[in-house]
């Protein structure tokens, strides 16, 4: 039955549960963030670098920021379609967040690349 739902006859499911995945990927990395932050109590800025600074770690961060600009733009994409009726300043707008997200990410990445 779930293999029907992701089909063609039901075009929005596969937006619907990537939303849903990417809210259990986000919700798992913050559970396992409080436990390091519980663990490690980081003080100062180099309680913070050593925290951030395996690979394993910026590479789940990483997924952790994929995520959330995938969960942002499938949200804002519905509220849009929902609130804003005129078609032209919809596709202004979505344009505007795309290109925003795209750059919180690509900022995400140098950040936790630099560490």
């Amino acid at each position: 039955m779930l293999i029907e739902l992701l089909t063609k006859k039901y075009p929005g499911m596969r937006l619907w549960l990537a939303q849903r995945l990417s809210a259990v990927v986000m919700a798992f990395y913050l559970l396992v963030f409080a436990l390091m932050l519980i663990i490690k109590q980081p003080g100062d800025y180099a309680g913070w670098v050593e925290l951030m600074s395996p690979w394993w770690w910026r590479v789940f961060t990483l997924l952790f920021f994929v995520s959330l600009v995938m969960h942002a733009w499938l949200g804002v994409r519905d509220v849009f379609k929902d609130y804003i009726f005129n078609l032209k300043l919809r596709a202004v707008m979505q344009i505007l967040i795309d290109v925003l997200l795209v750059i919180y990410l690509y900022w995400a990445g140098v950040i936790l690349w630099s560490i």
